[in-house]
Order: structure tokens, then sequence, then C-alpha cells
């Protein structure tokens, strides 16, 4: 796997993608003139078409649909680039040399687009291009690794468990000779170490010799962070965070993150500037009550804040039941409550907060007092994510659906930490932009 803003990504999917660039872009030059501003349809269009393909899950590594939807979804990404770049020819001046030659182009590209595209998915399908990967063990984390990459396969591997046993003294030499057969049948360039109790269990020289041959060898945790993009909380032992990379805090990183929240914060408060006034009248005519609600939230270092949103709930709300999980269908929240939560848009005034400082753009999302009381006391590592400031969006909200139990919070944790772990602005920018398509898609909150 490649590893591209923090996100692993395989390394077949990767070079696919380049080769497809780089082909649309030798495609258009033929009709393309280069003098004056015409060289920027050499950007301007692949540039369209990638987002317009990313925001219909159509990006590198995605799912092997079936035809049917590997059709409409392709062609729904490529009507919408098609209008995106008429709209911008219309408004903007941009020479493209022979006219007729360019858009008699345009009109052959979404075939030539889906036809490399089906013919790489039939040849990945055909050839099996798929690393054979050893899985050592047969604990929670060797059983995770094997689901994982056998549930997504368009990761690229083929995996291949061992349960190493170390029963009897005398059954090294078996076992080894048992662990060099799998090797050599399938091949095998990678192993994971997935065992229980490594300091009894783990065959050292045998890993050793695997290892000078040129065989990658890879710990079981650290290699399901990568396929899965979070961080398993319970086997993971202190030093495997303590001697880890990542978890970087260089000045040059906080500045310029905090420079981002800014400008994104600005952009978003005077961009919804009219969703103000629009929400705030409908709020009153839905529901009693204020437009705005605060409500107390634990920050960076543990330090209470007010977090500001559209109210979204009944103005009496937890008055008989005080602080509880939000839940599906929650009965609390008004009419158009449910459609501020959908498209997120009660989280808007929350910009206020990354203005002030109290929360960034992206991160973990604040907790209140009485739940942080509860989980810190029953989650492992859950300080940890109030190392950093509070999110309006992050890893977790678009990685996995909306928590309300304790076993979602650990769920949501375990994404929070390796956001913590690889934070930079880049990652950011990547988190927004997946934000965009998760609400575009209308996956929304509770």
């Amino acid at each position: 796997m490649i590893r591209i803003f923090n996100r692993y990504l395989p390394i077949r999917d990767t070079v696919y993608f380049i080769l497809e660039n780089a082909a649309i872009l030798f495609f258009l030059m033929g009709s393309t003139t280069t003098k004056g501003n015409g060289w920027t349809n050499l950007i301007l269009v692949p540039l369209v078409v990638q987002i317009c393909l990313y925001y219909n899950e159509l990006h590198p590594s995605f799912p092997r649909y079936s035809l049917k939807e590997f059709w409409v979804k392709h062609l729904q990404a490529i009507l919408l680039a098609g209008g995106i770049l008429f709209a911008i020819y219309l408004i903007v001046p941009i020479g493209i040399g022979s006219a007729d030659r360019f858009w008699t182009r345009i009109v052959w590209f979404p075939f030539i687009l889906i036809g490399l595209r089906l013919g790489y998915q039939a040849l990945v399908a055909i050839q099996r291009w798929e690393t054979p990967v050893l899985i050592i063990g047969s604990g929670q984390v060797a059983t995770l690794l094997m689901e994982t990459l056998i549930r997504y396969r368009n990761l690229g591997y083929r995996p291949i468990q061992f349960k190493w046993d170390l029963g009897a003294p005398d059954k090294l030499g078996e076992e080894w000779e048992k662990l060099g057969t799998i090797l050599g049948v399938h091949q095998v360039r990678k192993v994971v170490i997935a065992l229980n109790d490594r300091r009894k269990q783990l065959p050292v020289e045998a890993l050793l010799n695997l290892r000078v041959q040129g065989v990658e060898v890879v710990e079981g945790v650290s290699f399901y962070e990568q396929i899965s993009g979070k961080i398993l909380v319970r086997p993971l032992r202190p030093s495997s965070l303590i001697f880890s990379e990542g978890f970087n805090r260089m000045s040059i990183m906080r500045v310029t993150k905090r420079a981002l929240d800014i400008l994104l914060a600005s952009v978003g408060l005077i961009v919804s500037l009219p969703i103000f006034l629009i929400l705030g009248i409908l709020i009153k005519l839905d529901s009693k009550g204020p437009i705005f609600y605060r409500q107390e939230r634990v920050g960076e270092k543990g330090k209470n804040f007010m977090v500001i949103k559209f109210r979204s709930m009944r103005q009496d709300a937890e008055r008989a039941t005080g602080p509880v999980w939000a839940s599906e269908n929650d009965p609390r929240v008004t009419r158009l409550g449910r459609v501020m939560r959908l498209l997120r848009l009660d989280e808007i005034p929350q910009m206020i907060n990354v203005l002030k400082g109290e929360m960034s753009f992206v991160g973990p999302r604040p907790e209140r007092p009485v739940f942080v009381d509860q989980l810190r006391k029953k989650i492992p590592y859950y300080d940890l994510r109030f190392t950093v400031k509070p999110g309006l969006t992050g890893w977790a909200q678009i990685k996995y659906q909306y928590g309300s139990t304790e076993e979602d919070a650990l769920e949501k944790l375990q994404y929070d930490l390796y956001y913590i772990k690889h934070l930079s602005p880049l990652f950011d920018m990547t988190i927004v932009m997946e934000t965009i398509r998760v609400i575009l898609g209308g996956k929304g909150a509770r």
C-alpha cells in the first residue's frame, strides 16, 4: 500500500489513477492549444472530472459495483462534470484550439473513461492482482485482520492465516517447516504478526530469517491501522503509542492549522449569512424557544466551553430525562430539526466557536461533561482525544455513523486517535472534502 495524505491506498489502484489521468491528458492534447490560456484545459478537464468521480464514490479503490451501478454512477459523474465544464466555458473565455475537434473529443471522452475502467476491473478480476499476506495468530487482532481483508478485497490483499502453535519446545522445528511450506506455496512477501502473547509465542529466529530474505514483517495492530484508518484500543500497549511514528506537534503545523481554521470559518460564516436569516425565521415558526442553543462541552486539555448550535430540539427536551444520548428518530427533535440535522445545518453556528479558538474546523467531536466522565472510566486512552481542539467535523464523523452507546464511543475514539496521530493540514483538507461528499450523499447526523 502507498500512503497519500495519511490514507493508505493500494499501489495498483494508485498507479492506475496516475495512468488514467495521463491518458486523459494525452486524449485532450490533440485538440487543445497551448497558446495563451489554452493550456488550462489540460488541468481543468481532468480536475473537474476527477472531483465529480470522487463525489460520486468513484475515487481510487472504489468498491466493485455491479455492472448497472458502475454505468449509472459513471454516467452521473460525467454528466455533472460536463455541465460544470460547459458553465465554466460560457463564463470564462478559455482558448481551446480547434473547437470542432475539442467538443468531438469531449463527446467521446465518457466512453474512453468508462472503457478504461471496465478494462481495468476485468483485468484485476482475471489476473487476481492481489498481494498474498500471511497473518500469524488466532486472537482478536488476527480475526479482525482476516475479516477486514476478506470484506474489502479492493485493498488488493489475499489473506492467509497461520495459527502458530508453540505448545511444546519440540514443535518449533515442525511449525517452522509448516510456515516455510506456506510461504513457498503462496509466494508470500508480507507477514503480519498478530499473536496474543508475543513474549511467549513470537518466533523471533524464524521471523529474522524471513526478514533477511526480503519478506516484509509487520506488527498486526499497525497493519490494521493502515487498512482500516483507525487504531485498535483494546489490545493496544502504551509502548505502541510512545515509540510509533506520528503525533507530531510542530509549531508550523499548529500555526498552519489555526490559519486554515480562521480562513474556513470566516468564509463559511460570510457565505452562510442568508442561512442564518432564513433558519432563524423558520425555527421561530416551527416551535417555541430561542433560535440558538448553547450547551456545555469538553474541549482541548479538558477545559469546558459553550458550543453554539441552531436549536433542533424542543425547548424542554431534557427536562424530564436529563442528559441522554441522541437516538434514531429522537422524539425530542423538532420537524425542522430533523432536516437541519440531516444536512448538518444546525452545526453552522459552531464556526463562531472556531473563530474564538475553542474549536478547530477538523478534530474529534466535543462531548458533554456528563458523558465524558462516564466514558473516560471505561474506555482506555479516552483522554488522548483532549490533546487537540475538538472539531466541527472529523475523521470519526465521516468514517462511522452517529454514536449513541459506549461501544460507538469506543469505535469513534479509534478513528479519533488515528486522526490525532496523523494530524496535518493536508489531512484536514481531505476530511473537509470527504465531509462535503458525506453530506451531499444524504448521510446526515441524528
